[in-house]
């Protein structure tokens, strides 16, 4: 009797023990599954807080991952995108900077005047026939400076960048921003020479939105190097008795015919020429004035230059009225033909790049032994590959009737 009780005791343990395996197999599993819930709930909270955190770079305040604050040269701080790939570009030859930094790729939408609604006899502005695509993007209104809030908003840009810092350009500019949530910069975009420090300004404050800090440097250096390149050439002329000259046919809001002039007109200036328009006062940003038919008789310049963008002027332009006006036959420049011709260096703004070409040429009639080594059509070719992307000379010269950098005949 004692054998069958001590089993049955047995096999009843033996049943109590497999039922509390059982149970701690099921809590255990239990366990294992909430821990593991618990763990990717906080590696998704620590993620997010990473990529919430602001960072701070430079000079510029960075919100959060995707943007950055900036100022304009309006004063203005402006949150915009890091890097944006789509903008918008609006304002009188405005797109010319954005070619300058390698930066077309990104553009969605022009100014009228920067698209293929402007029609032109022939095309003058060496960014644009570099970057012929840029004709074909949307255009932002129906005439220069409109930004029409529709068309925009159909582009979709990141951003906008407008040229300009009047009081009338700020509000419009607040006021798309306003209207359509997409934020606006405000740049300064006029002549090189007499506002260098804006138009540095400009770049240094597009390239860093667009991530083109160095390429801005090396356009900036580039001026600078070419610049001071012309200067120690024509240095070496100091001392000799330099001729008088004379540049006509300077455009300013439209082609002028000759008595539109530039008293700080970049070539003359850098190399120390002898322009007798130098003491006029300047009406424009783009250094032009206006002078008299008597006052240029009065000058009788030794030497002519003329900006062949005169050529679009109502009644034939400066070379015509050279050929036909009799009180312009009787100046020295025209009787002895020493008259040249020179690429537009103002077209929708001013065209530097132009303006450094045509100092090589203007160096090469006034000083040709310091030029000697210079072929001004390749040294042009040089300056618009390096600045605009591309050798453009040959066919400025045949959008200007193969008139650029000759002697005319007059």
């Amino acid at each position: 009797m004692t054998k069958i009780k001590n089993g049955h005791t047995m096999k009843k343990a033996l049943t109590i023990l497999i039922m509390i395996a059982m149970l701690a197999a099921i809590a255990f599993a239990g366990c294992t599954s909430g821990s593991g819930s618990a763990g990717g709930s906080a590696t998704a909270a620590a993620t997010q807080t990473a990529t919430a955190a602001p960072v701070a770079t430079g000079t510029e305040t960075q919100t959060d991952s995707a943007t950055i604050t900036i100022t304009d040269v309006a004063g203005r701080s402006v949150v915009v995108p890091d890097n944006p790939s789509k903008i918008a570009v609006s304002g009188s030859g405005s797109s010319r900077y954005f070619a300058w930094l390698g930066a077309t790729d990104k553009m969605v939408a022009v100014d009228f005047q920067d698209s293929s609604l402007l029609k032109r006899k022939a095309e003058t502005r060496p960014y644009m026939l570099a970057n012929p695509q840029i004709k074909e993007l949307q255009v932002l209104g129906a005439s220069k400076g409109v930004v029409d809030p529709e068309l925009l908003m159909k582009a979709n840009p990141e951003v906008v960048f407008m040229s300009g810092v009047s009081d009338t350009i700020i509000q419009n500019a607040n006021e798309l921003t306003e209207k359509t949530g997409i934020p606006v910069v405000l740049f300064y975009s006029g002549d090189y020479v007499t506002s260098t420090a804006k138009v540095e300004e400009s770049l240094r404050t597009i390239a860093k939105v667009l991530h083109k800090e160095q390429r801005a440097e090396d356009v900036i250096k580039y001026f600078a190097d070419t610049r001071a390149d012309l200067e120690s050439r024509a240095a070496k002329a100091d001392g000799t008795v330099k001729p008088t000259v004379y540049i006509g046919g300077v455009s300013y809001n439209g082609a002028h015919g000759f008595d539109g002039s530039d008293p700080t007109y970049y070539p003359f200036t850098v190399l120390s020429a002898n322009n007798v328009a130098a003491g006029l006062g300047s009406t424009a940003s783009t250094g032009y004035a206006a002078v008299s038919k008597e006052q240029i008789i009065g000058w009788d310049p030794e030497i002519i230059f003329v900006d062949l963008n005169t050529m679009e002027a109502a009644g034939g332009g400066g070379i015509y009225e050279l050929q036909t006006d009799p009180s312009y036959r009787e100046l020295t420049a025209v009787k002895t033909g020493k008259i040249y011709a020179l690429n537009p260096h103002t077209s929708m703004g001013t065209n530097h790049e132009t303006s450094m070409a045509n100092a090589y040429y203007v160096g090469k009639v006034l000083y040709p032994d310091l030029f000697a080594d210079i072929d001004p059509e390749a040294k042009a070719d040089e300056i618009y590959t390096f600045v605009d992307g591309a050798p453009v000379f040959k066919t400025l010269k045949e959008n200007m009737e193969n008139l650029s950098y000759t002697q005319l005949k007059i």
